[in-house]
């Protein structure tokens, strides 16, 4: 079952490297995102093994651990997959059975950002002014999604502490799941029982009873916060430990990583090959390339012959070891 709130904390896992200039400017830029790459990839690789290895020995939970700790990059953060909430009308709980509704995350999404206005005029709304907002934008209010939106909105407030606003969703989240309640068993929309709801209501011993309603409502959406608090706990902590566990892969140096890529993926843009190049290096530039740094750089070529160094430095950019004009 999906969580109630949506869990933010995985995008501190995010790596842009493909988009972001992680490398200094003289380095050619593609081959150090296809290093970036295969950096990545050696972590994903490293979980992999492990979460299989834990998997094996029947260690589910530390698999689950270990895929939490898995990097999102722009090749995997944008999977697609079918998540779903199941919502019980009757009660307004979460809930796995047949009778539930469910909702695609997105569509949900959409649902508020459309029609936030509407949604908070109703959350502020008096009696009187619920009766004819339900019949002026019933449409809105009375359709498949603000049900849920009320109770999943009432469990945040209750999280954060915001008691006011909780006592007005589950108030205004009960007239709509009462309406639904009361259409239900005669098979009409929601819409059509709006004024029945309201007459039925107008009597004091049917407000008590919709009172009733409304304080189970918040029990039990109080019982819920507290304990998805707890279970929010022990997830940040459970990652903590998981990061703990699986020490960060360091940055692959751009020349280790050369020797790791097939000739096609590491030719530079003169069509030469680096691994070539850079191993019929003097072994002063060597180790200019293998620090990437600009001084060394300098102080080697005044100290080389100037026509053999400009015919290594030109294969050199060639091969996509340097980009001159960097510095």
């Amino acid at each position: 079952m999906s969580k109630l709130s949506f869990d933010y904390a995985k995008w501190d896992r995010l790596e842009i490297s493909d988009d972001e200039d992680t490398h200094h400017p003289n380095l050619d830029k593609n081959l150090n995102i296809r290093v970036n790459r295969i950096t990545r990839d050696r972590k994903e690789e490293e979980i992999d093994t492990e979460k299989a290895t834990a998997e094996e020995a029947g260690d589910f939970e530390k698999a689950e651990k270990l895929e939490k700790k898995r990097p999102l990059h722009q090749g995997n953060v944008c999977h697609v997959v079918e998540e779903r909430t199941i919502i019980n009308r009757a009660s307004g709980t979460s809930d796995k059975t047949k009778d539930g509704e469910s909702f695609q995350v997105d569509e949900y999404g959409d649902f508020k950002e459309q029609n936030q206005k509407v949604l908070d005029a109703f959350t502020n709304a008096d009696w009187e002014q619920s009766s004819e907002m339900l019949k002026s934008q019933g449409a809105i209010l009375m359709g498949e999604y603000a049900n849920s939106y009320y109770m999943l909105t009432a469990l945040e407030a209750e999280m954060q502490g915001k008691k006011a606003l909780f006592k007005k969703l589950t108030n205004q989240g009960q007239i709509i799941s009462q309406i639904h309640q009361l259409a239900a068993p005669m098979n009409r929309p929601p819409r059509d029982l709006v004024y029945r709801f309201f007459e039925k209501f107008e009597h004091e011993q049917s407000r008590a009873a919709f009172q009733e309603g409304v304080d189970h409502f918040r029990m039990q959406l109080e019982k819920r916060a507290v304990v998805k608090k707890e279970e929010q706990e022990k997830d940040a902590e459970e990652e903590a430990a998981a990061a703990a566990e699986l020490e960060e892969t360091q940055p692959v140096p751009l020349i280790e990583a050369m020797y790791e890529m097939t000739p096609e993926e590491r030719k530079g843009p003169g069509g030469l090959d680096p691994v070539e190049v850079f191993e019929s290096l003097p072994e002063a530039l060597q180790n200019c390339f293998k620090s990437g740094d600009v001084a060394m750089m300098q102080e080697t070529a005044k100290a080389m012959d100037q026509e053999e160094f400009r015919a290594h430095f030109k294969r050199c950019v060639d091969a996509g070891l340097w980009t001159p004009g960097g510095d």
